[in-house]
């Protein structure tokens, strides 16, 4: 009789707590906008237990196998096939016969190859948004039952909506570029009859997470800069199009109650599926945000010009900026964004640039401050090395070797006891047989220029190992490079050691007409010890290639010559010689485009001293009359 008594106990309290207690929502009364959003965040939040009702208590990652288990979960399938097996809207077939189904707590993941192998959990917010932290791991409502596979094929990738998938899963979930409109990125589509249940999870995370949002987190493509949006427009939009399109089922009522009782909190638009509209839809902010400021250009080209500012702030958020080219407007950008690169500019062409910020209301800012930029004439420069970063391997090569561990290392002792790659194949006394590759890392294009030039610095100690200079056509960046056909670059033969010994000696190539490659090709500094060489220690820096441009000859009203030299310049001073007398203008650009100086001079014959500037690749513009040419300058 006890027994009895104690379970008629059990399923009382469990049916009191079936559905939101009276009066659960009375704090959100008459609220709209964000103000209804900080109200209901409070009633489903951790720490609310001023109404005297549960509060979300966190439950641990464990326990979620048992909640799905229960029997009016809404995880366990009693609404299509009514089979009680686990219930995954991944693989749900809700008008034919499910290809497999799960048992509770039978096949857990663990390991999977298919689709089908076993069940897990699936994060609709994913875990990599906020790092994997509780209670956000752990909450019920945005913590589903799913296919294995199919939740690894889902991923990180936001929800969106896909027409050419590059993945179906069995049940007809897609994954694929994004048709919706405010995002191109890779979504993953779950099928019409789920999509209102994950986006009131979803939505539900935005509420109930407000004062947890981190600008740590992960954006994912859908975080928004604040915690009051929480996600970005156009995902909002998605959610509230899913959520009016598959209204709350009766699946859903059974999960809210069941999650009622597992963790003591509710998901609010499943009770009241007017809040979602009420929050989102009818904020009154009528405050626009402010205007970016400091705009600048990062980086001019001749083509090109990388836009950077800082960020506007808003009342409640910026949601995206327009950049506005020649006061007509070119692309939009998220607010998660503070840069823009415009291509497709002309070479020499002045432009204008001011950039608005947008917030979710739609207010607009006023401009920032118009920027005027002027692209850099047409660039000779097909690839300029100096090594200076091998240390972290951030270079134009790549290091490829094929038969043993030795490779291009780092070195001090390049030209001027600079940064430069070496190779030496002798080692503790012995001779290492080794077949290394220093090969560019893209395929420079001949096709665009002619005339074209080339410059390095070499040196070499001991031994009679050679350094072939080659490029190749065929090489595909991938596998032995030796697999490849590669052809010797004309007019180049680096010598020998000439005598062998420790002796220092070095060679520069110097504008050498390396004209007859054509095509898109490979260069590559090739080191082979196979053929019982004597080890010798090659060092190789200042790689340049120049040429001039195809169609590029511009006829000057008073053709505007000038001679540049020593380039590169292994000192500080540079020599001008003019072809013509009167006042000329010299700018000097570091590679980011930023004008570093200006100075004027009369004279045919001139001498600048740089010595303030660091070694590296700059762009000197010669301006003289109406006419003006610029050239790039490498101080050594």
């Amino acid at each position: 009789m006890k027994y009895y008594l104690l379970l008629l106990l059990f399923f009382a309290l469990n049916f009191s707590f079936a559905q939101a207690p009276e009066n659960y929502y009375n704090s959100a009364e008459g609220l709209l906008g964000y103000e209804l959003k900080t109200a209901l965040k409070t009633i489903i939040d951790d720490v609310n237990d001023h109404t005297g009702q549960p509060y979300h208590q966190d439950q641990g990652y464990g326990a979620l196998y048992t909640a799905y288990d229960s029997q009016n979960s809404g995880d366990t399938d009693h609404y299509f096939e009514n089979d009680g097996t686990v219930l995954d809207m991944y693989s749900e077939r809700v008008n034919s016969i499910d290809s497999y189904t799960y048992d509770h707590f039978q096949n857990q993941c663990g390991t999977y190859l298919n689709e089908g192998d076993c069940y897990n959990r699936e994060h609709l917010v994913p875990q990599s948004t906020f790092n994997s932290a509780s209670p956000m791991k752990n909450d019920y409502f945005h913590v589903v039952p799913s296919d294995g596979y199919v939740n690894g094929v889902r991923g990180s990738y936001p929800f969106g909506e896909v027409s050419d998938p590059d993945y179906t899963s069995d049940n007809g979930s897609k994954r694929g570029p994004n048709t919706f409109s405010g995002y191109t990125g890779t979504v993953f589509e779950p099928i019409d009859e789920f999509k209102g249940d994950i986006a009131r999870s979803v939505l539900y995370f935005a509420i109930r997470y407000e004062d947890e949002f981190d600008s740590s987190w992960k954006s994912n493509g859908v975080l928004a800069g604040n915690p009051k949006d929480f996600f970005l427009g156009w995902y909002i939009d998605l959610l509230l199009s899913w959520h009016s399109n598959d209204p709350v089922s009766q699946r859903e009522i059974d999960r809210n109650n069941n999650g009622f009782q597992f963790q003591g909190n509710r998901n609010p638009l499943i009770d009241h599926p007017e809040f979602a509209s009420q929050i989102w839809e009818n904020s009154s902010d009528n405050q626009a945000p402010t205007a970016p400021l400091n705009l600048q250009a990062d980086v001019i080209t001749d083509s090109s010009v990388k836009l950077i500012w800082e960020p506007a702030q808003d009342n409640i958020g910026v949601d995206e900026y327009i950049i506005e080219q020649d006061n007509v407007t070119i692309q939009q950008v998220l607010s998660t964004n503070t840069s823009y690169t415009v291509t497709g500019l002309s070479s020499e062409i002045l432009y204008n640039f001011r950039v608005y910020a947008v917030d979710r209301s739609g207010n607009i800012s006023e401009p920032g401050e118009t920027l005027e930029v002027t692209t850099l004439a047409e660039s000779n420069l097909l690839i300029f090395e100096d090594f200076e970063n091998c240390n972290t391997n951030q270079t134009d090569f790549t290091k490829v070797r094929e038969i043993s561990d030795i490779t291009w290392e780092c070195t001090s002792f390049g030209e001027n006891d600079s940064q430069a790659y070496q190779i030496n194949a002798y080692r503790d006394g012995n001779q290492v047989p080794s077949l290394d590759w220093l090969i560019t890392t893209d395929k420079i294009n001949f096709d665009n220029y002619e005339v074209e030039r080339l410059n390095f610095w070499t040196s070499a100690s001991f031994g009679n190992t050679r350094l072939e200079l080659l490029y190749s056509s065929t090489y595909d960046g991938n596998g032995n490079p030796s697999d490849f056909e590669w052809n010797q670059i004309p007019n180049i033969s680096i010598p020998l050691h000439p005598t062998g010994n420790s002796s220092l000696f070095t060679f520069e190539a110097n504008t050498v007409d390396i004209s007859a490659v054509s095509g898109q090709v490979y260069i590559a500094f090739k080191y082979d010890t196979t053929q019982g060489e004597n080890a010798t220690r090659w060092t190789v820096d200042n790689f340049l290639v120049t040429g001039e441009q195809l169609l590029s000859n511009y006829s000057f009203k008073d053709k505007l010559d000038v001679q540049l030299y020593p380039n590169p310049s292994k000192k500080s001073k540079v020599h001008f010689d003019f072809n013509k007398a009167g006042l000329k203008t010299i700018e000097v650009y570091d590679i980011t485009g930023r004008k570093l100086l200006t100075t004027r001079t009369h004279q045919k014959k001139y001498i600048e001293n740089l010595n303030q500037l660091s070694k590296g690749s700059y762009f000197i513009k010669i301006i003289q009359d109406d006419n003006f040419v610029v050239k790039r300058l490498i101080l050594n």
